[in-house]
């Protein structure tokens, strides 16, 4: 792990065989946000009219326009708990805790790589070298082995705007999704005051 390794980072490492932290590594937060931006208001006071068409149940349920209906919420929080009973559970089975006893250093907590240490959810402080080392042992290569580290594109590249003549569509679209492939993993959180759900 690196500077941070919290939430979607800490979900993403827990299956591994063995995790190495620095000792200042913000990770842990084991816990799930969700909420909205409601921005129905604003719009009006900036003149701007929007109409909003909608069939079926709950479908306006991410919707800006107003806040969530009670039974909204309710849905909302349900989503929330069943998400984070699977990364407790995953998070357990993992680094042989239980559901209890992770949920005790769960809830969202951040941890330094030191505290999370003392907490069994990493296995090692260190760095780069103490990861690539503990990854020769448990490949049973020796020391020396050669190690060739793999960096994704430091930003994206969308596929061509004109699909090759040769490949046509499909070979367009799957030139997508190579790129979207080797995308590095993204968490995204929305923050929201005034309509908040945490666990």
């Amino acid at each position: 792990m690196g500077p941070i390794a919290g939430s979607g980072g800490y979900w993403v490492a827990t299956p591994g065989s063995w995790i190495v932290a620095r000792p200042g590594t913000l990770t842990g937060s084991i816990g799930v946000l969700s909420g909205k931006l409601v921005t129905g208001g604003l719009w009006q006071k900036l003149l701007f009219n929007r109409e909003t068409i909608a069939f079926g149940d709950h479908v306006l349920l991410e919707n800006d326009e107003r806040p969530f209906s009670e039974e909204e919420r309710a849905i909302v929080r349900a989503d929330i708990n069943r998400i984070y009973r699977a990364f407790l559970e995953l998070v357990a089975s993992a680094r042989k805790m239980t559901s209890d006893e992770v949920d005790a250093i769960g809830q969202g907590k951040v941890w330094t790589g030191r505290q999370a240490l003392e907490r069994k959810l990493v296995d090692e402080l260190g760095g780069l070298d103490d990861g690539i080392a503990k990854a020769r042992a448990l490949a049973g290569l020796p020391e020396k082995a050669q190690v060739r580290e793999a960096r994704g594109p430091r930003r994206l590249i969308p596929p061509l705007a004109q699909p090759a003549a040769a490949g046509g569509w499909l070979a367009y679209l799957f030139e997508g999704l190579k790129l979207l492939n080797r995308a590095p993993a993204l968490a995204v959180v929305e923050y929201i005051p005034g309509d908040l759900t945490w666990h």
